[in-house]
């Protein structure tokens, strides 16, 4: 596939993707306002704690051994679906002998089902996506969820097609489809895969215990990166669910989604770092990284302006008149946005050069401001201190890593976030540049 349309690709459908997400969560929080809908994110969050130490970040290196040819496409379609098989399995057993009554305000029932396809369904999904992004197809993984996705919207917004009312979190109804629709993408995943691909899958059989230790070593560095950025923009839940009301949480988690919005242009840019930083190109690295930065501080910065001065209008409009609390938190929040926006290519980087410690470091210093920032201000100052907690994390985060960059290379912090007229030009090219390094070499 050539370069540019590979690029488009990922582009498109991913965006296509992200979108199904955010107007779904529109219309979860329109129908169920703040109180409901907060509590079932809140659980879906509780349930992600379980995907992500379960999940022990091997999407990394399935992606990594498959597009290096390292290891057989079929034993990686094989572990994706016996360990994801095996954590559903674990989920069930622990729901039913541990679970036997009411949690976080679901039944037992509920509760089963809720946690098996949440996490067998995530941890599938996550694993298959890996599988094809490794071939270089963003298309069908993308276009699976976000057709899925509308059609839960569908049947949100014409209740006929649920078979019993929507009430409440632990009632039959919209909820059990909700659920389920994260296992169902897994499985249509592992389908479209297996028939696209032809893995072989019995021939292949088992990793051995050799390959599984190889890819293990390889997963283990960003596992614990990952723990630590979950946790980073995560453990203020559990302190706004303790110490707040059901309609502060939902107004909270809003604001958290409403952010996370802002993380994906970063997230997919990232990816232009990693043949650079492998081919040892000090110059160029140095020069991409801060010119993402800038236009990422510049465009964020516009947006979030935009949204500063309309916020306390449009949030309500947008999810609801229970959602009048999300303004003043998002307000605290933009700081941690534009730091947080800055730092993947940086975070990027550092992976990339094996010096994942960095990053590391730099989110243990963080995770302990925003904890010990929580525990002392939201008791009295609710969803605001946490918002603002956040952001003094981020910012400590962001400062720590350019720090250990200016001190590596020398370059000027003012860099990282005052425009330059040729950034367009500059960014373009730089872009090209990396992307066809890394087509070369995934070939």
């Amino acid at each position: 596939m050539p370069v540019k349309r590979s690029l488009y690709q990922n582009l498109i459908w991913r965006g296509a993707y992200y979108l199904s997400v955010f107007l779904l969560n529109i219309a979860i929080a329109r129908h169920f306002e703040a109180a409901i809908s907060g509590r079932l994110f809140y659980i879906c969050s509780v349930y992600s704690v379980v995907v992500m130490l379960a999940g022990l970040s091997l999407e990394s290196g399935l992606t990594f051994f498959s597009s290096k040819n390292i290891l057989t496409p079929g034993k990686l379609f094989n572990l994706s679906v016996i360990w994801s098989l095996f954590t559903g399995v674990a989920c069930l057993l622990l729901a039913y002998l541990f679970f036997p009554g009411t949690i976080l305000g679901i039944g037992q029932g509920m509760l089963i089902l809720s946690s098996v396809c949440f996490v067998t369904g995530n941890l599938l999904t996550t694993y298959i996506t890996g599988l094809f992004y490794s071939k270089g197809d963003f298309k069908w993984p993308n276009l699976a969820g976000t057709l899925i996705n509308l059609l839960l919207i569908l049947i949100l917004i014409m209740p006929a097609l649920v078979i019993n009312p929507i009430s409440s979190l632990g009632s039959l109804g919209y909820f059990h489809w909700y659920f389920i629709s994260f296992l169902l993408t897994g499985i249509v995943l592992a389908f479209i895969y297996y028939f696209r691909y032809r893995p072989a899958l019995f021939s292949s059989g088992l990793l051995s215990g050799s390959e599984m230790a190889g890819l293990l070593r390889y997963c283990g560095m960003a596992w614990t990166a990952n723990i630590l950025f979950f946790l980073l923009y995560r453990i203020d839940y559990w302190f706004v669910e303790y110490y707040c009301s059901p309609e502060q949480l939902g107004n909270y988690i809003q604001v958290s989604k409403l952010a996370q919005l802002f993380f994906v242009l970063p997230t997919i840019l990232a990816g232009a770092v990693f043949p650079l930083t492998a081919g040892g190109q000090e110059g160029s690295v140095n020069r991409l990284l801060s010119i993402f930065s800038r236009v990422l501080f510049f465009l964020y910065g516009s947006a979030c302006l935009f949204l500063a001065l309309a916020g306390q209008w449009l949030f309500p409009q947008v999810f609801g008149s229970s959602f009048t609390g999300m303004y003043q938190s998002f307000l605290w929040l933009i700081p941690g946005i534009l730091c947080l926006s800055g730092l993947f290519t940086l975070t990027a980087y550092y992976s990339g050069k094996d010096q994942i410690g960095v990053n590391i470091r730099g989110s243990l210093i963080a995770l302990a401001v925003i904890i010990a920032g929580d525990a002392i201000f939201i008791p009295g100052y609710g969803i605001q201190a946490a918002a603002g907690v956040s952001s003094a994390g981020y910012l400590v985060y962001q400062a720590y890593v350019l720090y250990v960059f200016k001190r590596q290379y020398g370059t000027p912090v003012i860099d990282f976030f005052l425009p330059k007229w040729s950034d367009r030009l500059e960014l373009k090219k730089l872009v090209s540049r990396s992307t066809t390094g890394h087509h070369d070499q995934q070939q």
